[in-house]
């Protein structure tokens, strides 16, 4: 039972930072988002949080209630959504979090369209309203459905850069779905409950959608953060497959053993592409699911850590925290596949992402950055042409992906041919995707940087990290 508290104070306490003064007072700093801290906790919510810790010791499990909303799309939404790989223990569990998703109306997922001719956003409603006459949606072009995170939402900066990205890119409709009202909360497994519900939201969407347009699926790209890439594999995989999937960071904490018709998999889409910049093990903080899951992984830097992503922040609340370093690196890890993705949309042929195959080792890395990239597929690019363009196989595979810490992020030939020592440190002991594997001792080769060297230089991602800005 201590390890199993373990493991759901590790999920809650990378999510919900929490400041205890003193030792009668208690001081709670609010919850941020994963790009611009925008949501926030209130006490309450805390305190009710410690109340449940404390009451569940002696709480019996709840009966199992029907809901009625269930009933109408049993198909397609579970009564109850795993998390924590718990198993037999499920009942217990349940005395604690509730796994069941909210109904379609309390998440009232959100539908924005977008286009060259109507760059402002208009928005669609599901049902008898709908409101498709408002927009300049035309069934001709290709699709592209944008779906956000945990604690983040449409109007989230990164959204909107990605929206202008696409459309500065091609001539493509763009959707931005919004579900922050199921997935603002800092009770993070309501979130996951909640996923599958806003698959099956957007499902019915675009069902009304081709029927009122007559759109093909097989033009549609679904790009998904963090929850949103299995909200986005939950949806295509109940609509038959769309053409394609992206998969930024797919979020870890719930479903690092999911069954795969339960997370984004590549049986999913007819690609799925997926970028990961944060796949650590949870116990040292990392957000992102470091297995792949796509006909295509790319993994900048390693996949783990990300240059720019680091600020020794001094300010005081850090001292309450022990990985508030840690915690405030995985953040900004996570949210870094958004910003490549959308980079090489803007991007021109100068700066490309070249990704060189990669076996996930240590040593696998200094081999794949000095072989010559060859008609063969040796090497792909990441992001929005890893499907394949002129000059350009479509990526089929594992690639290490070498990036810098400053826009556009691509390295120079120098920075390609040696990559920085404190980027190859974790790969040292290999991702350990197994979960039981040994790690084994490997020397480092004396032909590029060495992982253990220490890397003095540190740099931040931003002039002012927004932590300082906040808490500083």
């Amino acid at each position: 039972m201590t390890s199993i508290m373990l493991r759901i104070s590790v999920i809650f306490f990378y999510m919900v930072p929490v400041v205890f003064v003193g030792a009668h007072t208690r001081r709670f700093i609010p919850i941020v988002t994963t790009d611009e801290l925008d949501n926030y906790i209130s006490p309450e919510d805390l305190k009710e949080f410690m109340k449940m810790f404390n009451e569940t010791q002696t709480q019996r499990p709840p009966k199992t209630e029907v809901v009625s909303y269930l009933e109408e799309i049993k198909t397609s939404i579970p009564d109850l959504v795993g998390c924590f790989g718990f198993g037999s223990l499920t009942t217990q569990i349940q005395a604690m979090f509730n796994m069941r998703p909210d109904s379609s109306d309390l998440i009232n997922t959100h539908f924005y369209f977008s286009s060259r001719r109507q760059p402002l956003r208009a928005q669609v409603f599901p049902g008898e309203q709908f409101g498709l006459e408002w927009t300049d949606f035309d069934a001709a072009r290709k699709t592209v459905l944008i779906v956000h995170g945990f604690l983040s939402h449409s109007n989230s900066s990164w959204v909107l850069d990605m929206t202008k990205a696409f459309l500065k890119w091609a001539d493509v409709n763009v959707i931005a779905v919004d579900w922050s009202a199921g997935g603002n909360t800092w009770k993070y497994w309501r979130a996951v409950a909640n996923t599958r519900q806003v698959g099956s939201d957007i499902k019915k969407f675009l069902l009304q959608l081709k029927e009122a347009t007559g759109t093909r699926f097989k033009d549609f790209h679904f790009v998904g953060h963090s929850l949103g890439a299995h909200i986005c594999s939950y949806a295509s995989q109940h609509l038959g497959g769309v053409a394609r999937i992206t998969g930024l960071d797919p979020a870890q904490p719930c479903f690092n053993a999911a069954d795969k018709d339960e997370r984004l998999d590549q049986t999913h889409a007819d690609f799925v592409d997926v970028i990961h910049t944060n796949g650590r093990l949870l116990q040292k903080v990392g957000f992102g699911l470091p297995e792949p899951t796509g006909h295509a992984d790319f993994y900048p830097n390693g996949g783990m850590k990300q240059p720019g992503c680091h600020n020794k922040t001094k300010s005081s609340w850090s001292s309450y925290i022990p990985f508030a370093d840690k915690l405030q690196r995985a953040i900004c890890d996570h949210g870094r596949a958004y910003v490549l993705f959308t980079e090489s949309l803007i991007s021109n042929n100068n700066c490309s992402f070249r990704a060189h195959r990669w076996n996930l080792t240590y040593e696998g890395v200094n081999s794949s950055l000095v072989a010559a990239c060859d008609r063969r597929g040796s090497c792909a690019e990441m992001g929005i042409n890893a499907v394949g363009r002129d000059g350009i196989m479509r990526a089929s595979g594992q690639y290490f992906v070498l990036t810098t810490e400053q826009p556009p992020y691509c390295p120079t030939e120098v920075e390609r041919r040696h990559p920085r020592a404190e980027l190859l440190r974790d790969l040292l002991h290999g991702f350990r995707l197994t979960r039981n594997a040994t790690v084994e001792n490997t020397t480092p080769r004396s032909d590029y940087a060495d992982p253990m060297a220490v890397d003095n230089d540190v740099t931040t991602t931003t002039k002012s990290s927004w932590f300082g800005r906040w808490f500083g």
